[in-house]
């Protein structure tokens, strides 16, 4: 079963700094989490991340899992080294301290399989499994559909993403059910108003024309009003 775990405000460790572990942390930069990676040395991806304020590096030599007490908001240890031993002590490690743990190289010990994941413009993650089965095979069809992928999701949608994100707390003060605020949210998607204003890049004048439409409504007494429409 693929979830999507949520990391947000809590510590993830990647120990490791090569191939394995920067494809592990491309795939967590979007998760709002703090990501520590440890490794004696590290791939240029990562120390341009880390130049971006996204990761915090810590180099140092690892020889077991006794670094993890370190740690006091810890959610996820990801083993990436290239020593198949070292990954086994660190996920041990981990579980004893009650955290989701993963071995890049032995599934049979990690808490879940990790899918070939493809991040779409900061927006969107697509993952593809096999189940552990073959996670060749997975990297393989992910570079299959990834560019195909990309030119079927316009930048419309990216927008329409980060106007929904940047509204959801905003609507919970004028629509009181999550019926309500799931109906006008969808009205929103389907609104040829607000769906030219992204087209044209105006996500700002977008999410004001929302706002607007719902201070509206809240003035003439219509909280229960819970669509869209062009006035």
């Amino acid at each position: 079963m693929i979830v999507d775990l949520n990391l947000k405000g809590k510590q993830v460790v990647v120990a490791g700094g090569g191939r394995e572990a920067t494809r592990k942390v491309e795939a967590l930069l979007f998760q709002d989490c703090e990501i520590v990676i440890l490794s004696e040395t590290f791939s240029g991806k990562i120390k341009t991340w880390q130049r971006e304020g996204r990761v915090l590096l810590k180099q140092e030599r690892i020889s077991a899992g006794n670094f993890l007490k370190d740690y006091n908001r810890l959610i996820l240890v990801m083993a990436a080294t290239d020593d198949k031993q070292l990954n086994r002590k660190i996920v041990e490690a981990a579980k004893k301290f009650r955290c989701y743990a993963y071995a890049v190289d032995d599934p049979e010990i990690s808490d879940f399989n990790h899918p070939s994941v493809m991040n779409i413009r900061e927006s969107v993650q697509i993952a593809v499994s096999t189940g552990g089965k073959s996670p060749l095979m997975a990297k393989t069809i992910r570079e299959k559909i990834e560019s195909p992928l990309k030119q079927l999701i316009p930048r419309e949608d990216e927008l329409k993403i980060q106007l929904q994100h940047r509204l959801r707390n905003k609507i919970k003060s004028y629509l009181s059910t999550s019926g309500k605020r799931k109906q006008f949210l969808e009205s929103i998607v389907f609104n040829d108003e607000i769906n030219q204003l992204l087209a044209q890049g105006e996500l700002k004048t977008a999410e004001t024309r929302v706002l607007d439409v719902l201070k509206n409504q809240n003035k003439q007494g219509k909280p229960g009003d819970s669509t869209f429409s062009k006035c």
